[in-house]
């Protein structure tokens, strides 16, 4: 069963916020569920005397967690019959205990190259205390109407 509703290229225009952003807060259940999905326990995204003692306010979210972020911003837009192609993100700026993160895309471009009719996505994070903080792009498959 499809509980998604399924994006089709021609649905897509240049210029398209993506209208499945959402927020984030990144709470003491936010940081145990990052920990623990990623298996990755360095000190930085759990242990606050530590992180004071390195000069960070707050434990901080990792790349990984970002990516799912983002690869859940995008594969909620596109639905079951979409494909994710291409992925790129940057980590230019930390999430922190107490932010409150969004996750944002915008289509950039249109195209059919071969047999794939491909759609370019801007995607990013943001937070409310630094703005941009994650930068990325992507690239998508879609289904075309029959």
């Amino acid at each position: 069963m499809n509980i998604r509703k399924q994006l089709y290229w021609e649905d897509v225009a240049e210029g398209q916020k993506l209208p499945t952003s959402y927020t984030m807060p990144i709470t003491w259940t936010t940081i145990a569920h990052s920990v623990s999905g990623t298996r990755d326990f360095n000190l930085q995204h759990h242990d606050p005397d530590f992180c004071q003692k390195m000069g960070y306010q707050h434990p901080f979210v990792m790349l990984n967690f970002y990516q799912g972020l983002l690869g859940r911003l995008i594969s909620d837009w596109i639905g079951e019959d979409g494909f994710l192609s291409k992925f790129h993100m940057e980590m230019r700026k930390m999430n922190m205990l107490y932010d409150v993160m969004t996750m944002k895309g915008k289509v950039t471009r249109k195209y059919v190259q071969g047999l794939d009719h491909l759609v370019d996505v801007d995607i990013w994070i943001e937070n409310d205390k630094q703005g941009l903080t994650n930068p990325g792009n992507c690239t998508v498959v879609l289904p075309v109407k029959d």
